[in-house]
C-alpha cells in the first residue's frame, strides 16, 4: 500500500501495481550506472540462496574488504547448506573466530539447521517463512530474497537509507520510527519491479562509494538530477550525523593458569558479550575472585574495542589457589587442543605464547 505522502505526487501516473512512472528515470538511471560500476563481488557471481545468505549475514556491521576472506574460507568448509547443518556450533565459531559478533553466526547456524529438517534444505521464498527464521530481519529477508528469488522488497541498510533520505530531502532520524518509516516508504515506492535484487544492490553500491556520509561525490552520482538534498543545499545535513557516545572502559585481568602440560580455559555463557566462546581464567566475581588466584609475571597488556565498549586486558602467568575447577564450563587442554577451540580475537597473542610454553619446540602458525 502507498504511503499517504506519496499519494498526491503519484496520482494520475501510476502504472503496474502501486508503481509510479515518476520514479522510472531513478531506476534507468541507477541500474545504468550499475551496470557500469557495480563491485565485482564473489557472493554477486552466486545464485545459491544459501550462499547470497551467508553474504548477508557475515555484511552485518562489517566491512566488505573484511568479509570477503571470510566468506570464502566459510564455504570451503561448508560449500552447502546441507553441510552447515550438520556442523557443529563450537567449529562455526572458530571459523568465524575474529569476524565479530558472534551472535550472528550461531543464529545463522541455528536457521539453517531449520530449513534443512523443516524446509528440505531449501531456503524458504516466501518472506513470512524465512522471516520466522533464527537471525533473520526485515533488511536480510529483503535482500535475501530480492536477490536469489526476485521478490519484490526493498533492502533497506545504512547506505540505502542515506541515499533514500538524501534523494527525497527526508529531514527525520533514520534511526527513529517515524524517520524510518518515512524512507522505508519511499524505498518501496523507488523499487524496480522487474530486477528488484539489482536494484537493491546498485543502491548498497552507490550509498558505499558516491553518497557516502560526509564526502558524497554528487558530480559522479546518477541521481544527482534528481536529488532533492543536492538541489536543496542540505546534502550535508541529511541524514542527521548520530551523536558519538564514548565507549566505557573496562579492566580485564586474565590468568593464565598451567599445570604440566595443560591450560584452563573457560567457555563462556551462550547469551551475552562473546557467547559461546572460550576465553583464560578471568578475574571477575562469580567466575574467579581475586583470592582464588595467585597472579605472576606479567604476559602483557592488550586493548580491545567492541561497539559499545573498549577492554584492557591485564594478562598474567597464574595459578590457583586451592582446587581448581573440574567441571563445565572449565576445560584444561593441551596446546594443540587450545589453537582449535573458537577464542575472542584479543587473546590471539595469549593463545600463540601459551602454546609455545606448554610445546617449546612447536614453531607453526596458530
Amino acid at each position: 500500500m502507498r504511503c499517504k505522502s506519496m499519494v498526491g505526487m503519484c496520482r494520475g501516473t501510476v502504472r503496474e501495481g502501486s508503481h509510479c512512472e515518476i520514479f522510472e528515470p531513478i531506476r534507468e538511471s541507477l541500474l545504468s550506472w550499475y551496470d557500469e560500476h557495480a563491485r565485482d563481488l564473489p557472493w554477486r557471481r552466486e545464485g545459491d540462496p544459501y550462499r547470497i545468505w551467508l553474504s548477508e549475514v557475515m555484511l552485518q556491521q562489517t566491512q566488505v574488504e573484511t568479509v570477503i576472506p571470510y566468506y570464502a574460507r566459510f564455504l570451503e568448509a561448508y560449500p552447502t547448506l546441507a553441510a552447515l547443518a550438520a556442523a557443529s556450533e563450537e567449529d562455526v565459531l572458530k571459523l568465524w573466530e575474529g569476524l565479530g559478533y558472534y551472535a550472528r553466526a550461531r543464529r545463522f547456524l541455528a536457521a539453517v539447521q531449520e530449513v534443512q529438517a523443516r524446509h528440505g534444505g531449501q531456503v524458504p521464498s516466501d518472506p513470512g517463512t524465512f522471516r520466522s527464521l533464527s537471525g533473520v530481519g526485515p533488511y536480510t529477508a529483503a535482500a535475501v530474497l530480492s536477490i536469489a528469488y526476485g521478490i519484490r522488497l526493498a533492502a533497506v541498510d545504512g547506505n540505502v537509507s542515506r541515499v533514500v533520505s538524501r534523494v527525497f530531502c527526508l529531514e527525520g532520524d533514520p534511526r527513529k520510527a517515524p524517520g524510518k518509516k518515512g524512507i522505508r516508504c519511499r524505498a518501496d515506492d523507488m523499487l524496480d519491479p522487474r530486477g528488484p535484487g539489482d536494484f537493491n544492490q546498485a543502491l548498497m553500491d552507490l550509498g558505499a562509494s558516491l553518497c557516502t556520509p560526509r564526502n558524497p561525490s554528487c558530480g559522479d552520482c546518477p541521481l544527482e538530477p534528481f536529488c532533492l538534498a543536492h538541489k536543496r543545499g542540505r546534502i550535508h545535513a541529511i541524514p542527521p550525523r548520530k551523536r558519538q557516545k564514548s565507549r566505557p572502559l573496562e579492566e580485564v585481568t586474565v590468568a593464565v593458569v598451567i599445570r604440566g602440560k595443560r591450560c584452563l580455559v573457560r567457555k563462556r555463557p551462550r547469551g551475552g558479550l562473546l557467547g559461546g566462546l572460550w576465553e583464560f581464567a578471568t578475574v571477575i566475581p562469580g567466575v574467579l575472585c581475586a583470592e582464588q588466584v595467585s597472579l605472576g609475571e606479567q604476559l602483557g597488556v592488550l586493548d580491545h574495542s567492541f561497539s559499545h565498549l573498549r577492554w584492557r586486558v591485564s594478562v598474567y602467568w597464574s595459578d590457583i589457589v586451592g582446587a581448581p575447577p573440574q567441571c563445565p564450563p572449565w576445560r584444561w587442554v593441551t596446546g594443540a587442543e587450545l589453537v582449535l577451540l573458537p577464542f575472542p580475537a584479543v587473546y590471539r597473542p595469549v593463545i600463540e605464547a601459551v602454546r609455545r610454553r606448554l610445546d617449546p619446540g612447536w614453531s607453526g602458525p596458530l
